[in-house]
């Protein structure tokens, strides 16, 4: 996203108002400021918010960012997701160039895990709405949740990855 893009995300325009009508609503019911300047410092905290939101999160993604420019190769998808981990769920990226795909998480352990077809084994379109799973080999597989799961599990079906759907994988049995 270009940094002029945060400014406009209707999310973190959203965000910023419920802060600013929490804060408002706070002080006018629970201290003796008079509510118009209840209203005023509500208002003060959502613009204050509106700013420094769209900041925090152009800075959070800076790295991803520079990462994705030291790649040098093109990009056929770009899209965030959350990895399932030992400690819950992980926020992260998904990458796929021509011949890998690359898996960014927020983790500060090993963040980049870039994978060829050759290291993977299946890639299965879960049940579940969103979940796709790599297969590495029969014991271990990475699983994660994407808002388009269809749209990423159609374009590594169109460049020659394994791909299986669940429904199918469970009519062998």
């Amino acid at each position: 996203m270009k940094f002029s893009e945060f400014f406009t995300a209707p999310t973190i325009r959203a965000t910023a108002v419920r802060f600013g009508v929490i804060v408002g609503a706070i002080l006018a019911i629970f201290t003796n400021i008079d509510w118009r300047y209840a209203v005023i410092i509500g208002a003060s905290v959502a613009l204050l918010a509106s700013v420094l939101l769209p900041l925090a999160m152009y800075i959070k993604l800076l790295p991803y960012k520079r990462f994705k420019e030291s790649l040098g190769r093109r990009i056929l998808i770009d899209a965030p997701v959350r990895f399932l981990a030992k400690r819950g769920m992980v926020g992260g990226f998904f990458l796929l160039t021509e011949s890998n795909l690359v898996l960014l998480s927020d983790e500060k352990e090993k963040p980049a895990l870039e994978l060829s077809q050759k290291d993977v084994s299946s890639i299965a379109l879960g049940e579940d709405v969103g979940v796709i799973d790599i297969y590495l080999d029969q014991k271990q597989f990475i699983r994660f949740v994407c808002a388009i799961d269809e749209e990423i599990v159609e374009i590594l079906e169109e460049h020659g990855w394994n791909v299986t759907r669940r429904k199918d994988f469970y009519d062998h049995f």
